[in-house]
This record gives C-alpha cells, sequence and structure tokens, in this order.
C-alpha cells in the first residue's frame, strides 16, 4: 500500500481562500460605523443648545428633550476606519421659535466623498409649576392668589403662555372667565388702563404762561399713563380735547 503524498496544489488553494477571506473579515471589521446612541446624543445636544435661546434660564431644569425615532440605524462606512472620521452635523428649525416638536436633520459625511442623510423627530417636553386655576374667576376680576393654586404641569404645548411665579400677578385683571383646573393662561389676563372709557376723570388744562385749570371729564377711550386720548367736559358736553394720561383717571391738555 503506497503512503499517501499530500496534495500542495489543494493545500495552497485552501490556504489562500483562507487567507482571503480573513482578509476580507478583517477590512469589513474596519469600517467605520455610526451607532444609533451617537446619533441619539448628537441630537439631544443639537435640541438643548437651541433650548437656550428658546427657554427662560429658570425653565431650562425642566426640560427635557426626547429623540422619538433614529431610522435606518446604525449606519457603516467602509471607507472610514473610525466613527471620529465622519462629519456629523445638525440642523433644525427650533432655532426661529419655539415648538414642542420638530424634526433635526443629521448629515454624515465621509473622507471619501460618501454620505447620508436623515430626519430625526424629536420632542420637547417641558413640566414646571405653573398657576392653575382653584376657583371661578369672572372677566374684569383681580387676578387674586386664593383663586389659584401652584401646580407642575406639562405646559409643553403652550410654554409660551402658562403663567408660573416669575410673573407678579398683582397688577392683572381677568380679560375673559376662566374655570377650575385651568392653567392661567397670560392671554386670558390683562393690565388695566389708569383712565377706562366712560370713566370720569380730571382734566387739567394748561397753557404757556402756566395757568392751569381742573374741570370735570369723561374718557371716551382707555389709556395709560403716557398715551393720549379723547375727553370731553362733563359740564359743557361739546367741549372735546386730546389728552394726555398722567395719573390714575387724571389727564392734561396743553392750550
Amino acid at each position: 500500500m503506497k503512503p499517501l503524498r499530500p496534495n500542495f496544489h489543494n493545500l495552497s488553494l485552501l490556504l489562500a481562500g483562507a487567507a482571503l477571506l480573513c482578509g476580507n473579515l478583517w477590512g469589513a471589521s474596519q469600517a467605520a460605523q455610526i451607532t444609533e446612541a451617537l446619533i441619539r446624543d448628537k441630537v439631544t445636544a443639537h435640541v438643548q443648545d437651541k433650548i437656550q435661546t428658546l427657554v427662560s434660564p429658570e425653565d431650562r431644569k425642566y426640560v427635557r428633550v426626547q429623540v422619538m425615532k433614529v431610522p435606518a440605524a446604525p449606519f457603516d462606512f467602509p471607507a472610514a476606519k473610525t466613527a471620529q472620521d465622519i462629519k456629523i452635523s445638525t440642523e433644525s428649525p427650533l432655532g426661529g421659535m419655539y415648538s414642542e416638536r420638530s424634526v433635526v436633520r443629521v448629515q454624515m459625511n465621509a473622507a471619501d466623498g460618501g454620505s447620508r442623510e436623515i430626519g430625526v423627530p424629536v420632542q420637547i417636553v417641558i413640566q414646571k409649576p405653573v398657576w392653575v386655576v382653584k376657583s371661578p374667576i369672572n372677566a374684569n376680576e383681580p387676578i387674586s392668589p386664593i383663586s389659584l393654586s401652584l401646580q407642575t404641569r406639562d405646559v409643553s404645548h403652550g410654554y409660551g403662555f402658562a403663567v408660573g411665579q416669575e410673573r407678579n400677578l398683582n397688577t392683572y385683571v381677568a380679560r375673559v372667565s376662566m374655570r377650575p383646573g385651568e392653567i392661567l393662561d397670560a392671554r386670558k389676563l390683562v393690565i388695566p388702563p389708569d383712565v377706562t372709557c366712560n370713566d370720569t376723570v380730571q382734566i387739567l388744562i394748561t397753557n404757556d404762561n402756566g395757568m392751569t385749570i381742573t374741570v370735570p371729564g369723561i374718557a371716551l377711550s382707555n389709556g395709560k399713563i403716557g398715551e393720549m386720548i379723547r375727553v370731553r367736559q362733563s359740564v359743557y358736553e361739546r367741549k372735546y380735547y386730546s389728552a394726555k394720561v398722567i395719573d390714575k383717571n387724571q389727564v392734561q391738555v396743553e392750550i
């Protein structure tokens, strides 16, 4: 019986195939990969940076950024060796105005010219202490702390109008009626005018010589201190003036 002799030709092919396979595996392992976690971090950092101009400094501690979904992640870049070789840029419309929902565009560019772009939806969640109506408030009624309670609520949608402790309510009245359970809304508040239409006012009539006389009158429109309004005398009802509001229910006319 003849001893078996190794087939060096087949062995060479086998070794060459193994080397090629290892080379392919090694090359694949060298491909840079942009993971979902990395994209989430980039998007979150982008939104948090934009928030600096959208939310007051006092409220930033109440903000959470939720990345809803990262489509198609992870991303492979075979020509790049590490993730650091991929330039990642982000942009969104958040810089212009506040919105509780937005889409952040993520652009990934490799040195060899390869690129990918995706849109990542995000949501801004703001939960902060705000005033909530505790008992009914009627229109034109002064805002009293007795009618309110401070509660932590989700104000993500109407953040710009939700009233919290940062606002002094002593000078406000209700523009419309409000029911218990409502978050106090800045659009429903108004600072009352110093002169109200149809109210009795004092008209100070002055001239260039420094002479001043005071006559009773009626305001024909609302006005705040410094504003010009129309008034008429109470005694001589056909006497109309353009007057400057100088104090509560007091106007000045220069002749």
